[in-house]
């Protein structure tokens, strides 16, 4: 989780992309408990932060390449541990600015992709992952039920233009 924190903290210093960034993502991820390990859903204020950035950054400016592996690479290292409870992601897509939807239709498919990439073949990607900062040991996670999450978020997450329900 230490790691999960330092990579938010790392996305939102180098978010200055496309929008501000999000500080509240980077505390509230270091204020999280060692008790996401648990394979259960993680308190309400990390699930937030991890969903945050994802639009914190916008996907078509120069850089966000990297910002896009990071924040796949959190994200994936949060659903190894974790996953999100229902309604989470559908009340915090809901809630978002219209700049900050426009920002995950941006960023969600690429996002996805990366995060993808990393449950598939974590040491192929860990070149790309290394350039981002990323210092988390994929190859040595058990990464098993992420694609099954990341699925079930990207039927949230990727309903853009659909009406949030």
């Amino acid at each position: 989780m230490r790691r999960l924190a330092i990579l938010l903290a790392g996305a939102a210093l180098l978010a200055g992309c496309a929008a501000p960034a999000v500080p509240e993502a980077a505390s509230a991820v270091q204020a999280v408990s060692s008790e996401a390990g648990t394979g259960h859903a993680g308190s309400r204020t990390e699930q937030l932060a991890v969903l945050d950035g994802l639009v914190d950054f916008g996907a078509d400016t120069a850089g966000c390449n990297l910002k896009t592996a990071r924040a796949a690479a959190v994200l994936v290292e949060y659903l190894s541990a974790s996953e999100f409870e229902d309604g989470t992601a559908d009340t915090w897509r809901a809630g978002l600015s219209g700049d900050a939807q426009e920002r995950l239709a941006l960023n969600w498919p690429g996002i996805l992709a990366e995060a993808q990439a990393i449950c598939a073949d974590p040491a192929a990607c860990a070149d790309e992952l290394a350039s981002a900062g990323v210092e988390t040991d994929f190859p040595g996670m058990e990464l098993g039920g992420v694609p099954d999450k990341l699925t079930a978020l990207d039927a949230v997450l990727g309903a853009q233009g659909q009406p949030v329900k």
